[in-house]
């Protein structure tokens, strides 16, 4: 006796399942990350300057340059990062110091763009003390520390 279905009908040949029903859309490729800008922020692995801070200096130097100028959209943290071969917590610390320094501004889902003003002696002055804190704790020095040695090269007033 044949199978039937719920309508009673005899059932058919059993149908293939579609491999793509139930998963949701692929993810479109992130856009690719220009040559120049690779080349320009190229990691020197033999450095002893950590490669976030080869990222950092380098994103900072073409943003003073005016090679990036305000407004421009930075490449997504995953694209940098495997542009230039590192771990993307790489591109992630550089990005967070730049954002820290008011000289990049992150939005959730929107990107990172080179902030407004980031040209201005100041924020020149916060990326310079973002880097200075990170040498000194690499080098085992705390806030005190580190703001005595600052205060050593002032002439006292």
């Amino acid at each position: 006796m044949a199978a039937r279905g719920t309508s009673g009908q005899p059932k058919g040949p059993a149908q293939p399942k579609d491999p793509s029903a139930g998963t949701p859309p692929a993810k479109l490729p992130a856009t690719p990350v220009p040559a120049w800008l690779v080349s320009a922020l190229s990691i020197n692995t033999g450095s002893t300057v950590p490669p976030y801070e080869q990222v950092r200096t380098g994103l900072l130097d073409l943003i003073h340059r005016k090679r990036l100028p305000v407004g421009s959209k930075l490449p997504t943290v995953r694209a940098l990062a495997s542009a230039l071969g590192v771990a993307a917590n790489t591109v992630a610390r550089a990005y967070k110091e730049l954002e820290q320094a008011a000289v990049v501004t992150a939005r959730p889902r929107l990107g990172t763009v080179v902030a407004q003003g980031n040209d201005t002696a100041e924020s020149q002055l916060a990326a310079a003390a973002v880097a200075y804190a990170q040498v000194a704790r690499t080098l085992g020095y705390g806030p005190r520390e580190a703001t005595r040695q600052l205060e050593a090269v002032f002439p006292a007033s």
